[in-house]
Parts: C-alpha cells; structure tokens; sequence
C-alpha cells in the first residue's frame, strides 16, 4: 500500500509540474506572431472608425454654427432689415454694397450669436448668402438664406463645406457645376451656378483675424489658406 501512495504522489506531483510549467520560447513566438497579425488587420479598420467618429462630431458642431447663423440672419429678417441699407450684421452698410465685397464679420452680432448659442469658436467659420449687389441684387429672402458655408475647427484640421443643403468634405468647384472656387486657380468665385446666384460672404469666425483681400498670398490670407493650403492638404 506505501508503494502504490508513493508512486499516486509521484504521479499527482508530475500532473502538478505539468501544468505549472507554462508557455515555451516557441508557444510565446507564436502568440506574438497572431497577435500581430491580428493587430495589422484591425488597425486600419479601427483608425477609420476613429476618424469617422471625429469628422460625425465637426459635422454636428458645423451644423450647429450654420443654425445659428441661419437664426441670426432670420431674426434680421424678421425685423424687416434691409441688407443695403442697414447691415444685418451690425456693420457698416458700405461692407454690403459694391463689387461683393466680403464682409469680416467675426466681432458682429451674428458672428458673436453664434459663439454664444453653440458654445463653439472654431477657427474659420463663414457663410455666404445671396447677394445684395445692386445690380444683380438677390431678393430679400435670398440676401437672408445661406446658400453655403465653411467649418474649420482648429487651425489646420479638415475643412467642412456646406452647399445644396449638405455638408461634405469636398469644396464645390466648377467642375461639378458649383463654382464655389476654380480648380486649377484656387481663387474664389461669387456666383454658386447651380442657382444661377451671386453670392454674398459673411466671415463670422476668422481666428488669426486672416485678410480678406484677394491681392494678398500667403496663408495670412482667408482665402489662400481654404482654397489652397487647406484644400491641397486634404485633397
């Protein structure tokens, strides 16, 4: 009876050893190996993902600084403002007449409303209504709706445009009947074709306070800085 005791010990003590030895050099290579490839799988799939979820959420606070513009300009509306005489904006009514000149907004009562209602400040946001030139003079409710509109949220993040009641990443270009800006130039355009509009600009965000004159270059200008530095950047 001892020796067979002696010999269950032994055995129980080799079941015991064996399950306490762990992994071998070769078993840890090879976990390491799956995981890796596991890993070279999802990534991309879950950057992605990521990425998705980052431009859902610009997305939902750009539309949430286009309301409240658009509720800025109805409430001027509202009030039977007229865009060439007295500023919708609180500005000088010379910045709304003449050869569509745009209109540095961002310290005006709608530039300030929006701020305060979303509780956003993103680094460029503008909109563009329809023109209130007089000689191609859009009516009233026109010079009051925003046709489009752009999001930056921080200074080099991707830009957000808004434009046949969407929002996308792409900037409208002549090339599909839009000519918001021209492709090969990278300028600007004040007329949105597929309306048949001129269009009016309201910067009612700008940051680093970038220029609006169209002679300057450099990324201190407004536009050079979404048409071309911005729009080669994430093209």
């Amino acid at each position: 009876n001892s020796h067979i005791e002696m010999l269950l010990s032994l055995r129980e003590r080799g079941m015991l050893m064996k399950k306490n030895r762990g992994f071998t050099l070769v078993e840890l290579i090879v976990v390491l190996v799956i995981l890796a490839i596991l890993a070279a799988i999802l990534t991309p799939a879950l950057l992605g993902y990521i990425d998705k979820a980052r431009e859902k959420e610009d997305i939902e606070k750009a539309k949430a600084c286009l309301d409240a513009a658009q509720g800025a300009f109805s409430q001027a509306y509202g009030k039977g403002v007229n865009t060439t005489n007295e500023n919708v904006l609180g500005l000088d009514a010379d910045y709304v007449k003449g050869d569509y000149k745009d209109v540095e907004a961002s310290d005006s009562d709608a530039g300030k409303f929006v701020r305060d209602v979303t509780g956003e400040d993103p680094y460029i946001f503008l909109v563009a209504t329809g023109s209130c030139k007089d000689n191609v003079k859009a009516t009233d409710h026109q010079m009051y709706t925003i046709y489009y509109a752009c999001y930056v949220k921080e200074k080099g993040s991707r830009p957000y445009y808004y434009y046949n009641g969407a929002w996308t990443t792409i900037n409208p270009t002549a090339d599909n009947n839009q000519s918001i800006i021209y492709k090969d130039t990278g300028k600007k355009s004040n007329k949105l074709l597929s309306k048949n509009m001129y269009i009016q600009y309201y910067v009612l965000c700008n940051k680093d306070k970038k220029v609006l004159d169209n002679s300057k270059g450099g990324d201190a200008n407004l536009w050079v800085y979404i048409k071309t530095t911005l729009h080669n950047k994430y093209k």
